[in-house]
């Protein structure tokens, strides 16, 4: 931890960072590690994500937020799928998996998932997560473009297709509730 909070220059910023590690290291952990079912590649994961979120603190408020560990989890999945694509790309390895963890994820927190957020749950991943920063989150589309590491104008376009697709979505399933 010494090698984060060197990066960091303010003390309040240091305490929040503290906080957040302490708070969140094992469910980064975890969360990598449902994708990558790899430890070593995991503690990898974490450690990016850690660096991406110093490079993010400005944006998280509370510590125990809902929001905040919304932010963190995406950070964590959106890396720990960089580094899955990477793998597969050299292991040649399925790409369902990463979609069966997302699905996974959501039914082992016990939600009641509305039929949107059921929606959103078939949508890529690249499309579910920009609907989640902008319409869940809050951040606005160049703090999406920041945190994503993409153009806004890719943000623009991944928010209109995905919209365009959870609608179609969304009309699928009520053609079969109702027919």
């Amino acid at each position: 931890m010494l090698i984060y909070l060197s990066m960091i220059e303010l003390e309040e910023d240091k305490s929040k960072f503290e906080q957040l590690y302490i708070t969140y290291k094992q469910t980064m952990f975890y969360v990598a590690n449902r994708i990558l079912k790899d430890e070593y590649l995991s503690a990898d994961v974490v450690h990016q994500a850690f660096l991406r979120i110093i490079d993010n603190l400005s944006k998280i408020d509370k510590i125990d937020s809902h929001k905040s560990k919304g932010f963190i989890v995406i950070i964590v999945e959106n890396i720990a799928i960089d580094f899955y694509r990477k793998r597969k790309r050299e292991n040649h390895i399925s790409f369902d998996e990463v979609e069966i963890y997302i699905e996974d994820i959501k039914s082992n927190d016990n939600f009641i998932l509305s039929d949107i957020e059921k929606a959103i749950l078939k949508l890529p991943v690249n499309y579910s997560t920009v609907l989640r920063l902008k319409y869940s989150q809050g951040y606005s589309n160049e703090e999406i473009s920041q945190i994503l590491k993409i153009s806004e104008e890719n943000v623009r376009q991944r928010i209109s297709r995905g919209k365009k697709r959870l609608t179609e979505i969304l009309a699928e399933g009520n053609d079969k509730s109702y027919g």
